[in-house]
């Protein structure tokens, strides 16, 4: 059986720079066996070039990043079409369907987001992988 993952998306790398108390739950977490993940294609979003960025680049070399492979790419184009209401609504975008990708390979964990309603529509038929608003 794999690990259970915690993915995290942009809004909430920043909170692992700046919030003590959500280091301590991933802490918690990653020795309880979570696999914390960062898809490369988040620092697109949590970053900016600039010195400000020094916590988010501080967290992101505690915790990792991982690429995407062509299987979590492809299957983040169909959660993405699969979470696209009828007619001319929109469909969740890209990074976050990447993000909801990488747990939905494994099967069973967490992704912690600050923005919830699209990555619950892309991850609706994973019912092993909670999504958490810190």
């Amino acid at each position: 059986m794999t690990d259970p993952v915690v993915v995290l998306d942009s809004g909430v790398v920043d909170r692992a720079a700046t919030n003590g108390e959500f280091r301590w739950l991933l802490r918690d977490l990653v020795e309880q066996g979570w696999v914390p993940v960062v898809p490369t294609v988040v620092l697109a979003e949590a970053t900016t070039g600039r010195a400000s960025d020094a916590p988010v680049n501080q967290a992101i070399r505690r915790i990792g990043t991982a690429d995407t492979p062509p299987s979590a790419a492809r299957l983040a184009g169909r959660l993405r079409y699969d979470a696209q209401p009828a007619g001319s609504g929109r469909a969740p975008g890209g990074i976050d369907a990447i993000v909801a990708a990488h747990a939905a390979e494994v099967g069973t964990g967490v992704v912690f987001t600050t923005g919830p309603a699209d990555l619950r529509r892309l991850l609706a038929d994973y019912p092993r992988i909670a999504v958490e608003k810190p």
